[in-house]
This record gives C-alpha cells, structure tokens and sequence, in this order.
C-alpha cells in the first residue's frame, strides 16, 4: 500500500510536546491530586453557598408552578363564567 505524501511519518512521541498518557476511564470525582484543582468538598463555606443556590431555585421553580396554576384557575373559571352567563 502506498504512503500518503501529505501526512509523512514522524517518530515522535507525546511526550516531547508535554503531554502524557492519560487512561481512558473518566474519574466523576474530580482531580485525584490534593492541593491541585478546585475542591469545594472540603470547604464549608462553598457546601453551604451551592445549597442555598440549589434552596433558592427549588423556591423560584414552585413559585413559577404556582403562579401557572393560579394562571389556568383563572382562566377556566372566566371561561365558566362567560358559558354559564354569571
């Protein structure tokens, strides 16, 4: 089989241009190395910051699906009216 002229043989490997062999699991736990990366596990104050974001949309989401239902409320009972002639 015949080579390709536009892609010619290197003989270098990856280390040369810094990078190195990484395994092909995914680790969900974030980086493995203490000290290096950003861990919010250890620390308090960022626990509780990411729980009160997670507080406060669970309170936007059930005021959203309360002002919906007092919405369709609303508007079966106009319908009502108008059908029953109150």
């Amino acid at each position: 089989m015949e080579k390709s002229k536009s892609f010619p043989e290197y003989s270098c490997s990856y280390s040369e241009f810094g990078f190195r062999e990484r395994s092909n699991s995914y680790n969900f736990n974030g980086p493995n190395q203490k000290g290096n990366g950003f861990s919010a596990s250890n620390d308090p104050e960022l626990k509780r910051k990411k729980r009160i974001k997670a507080y406060n949309v669970l309170t936007v989401e059930g005021k959203l699906k309360t002002s919906v239902r007092n919405s369709f409320k609303w508007i079966k009972n106009k319908f009502s009216d108008i059908r029953y002639g109150v």
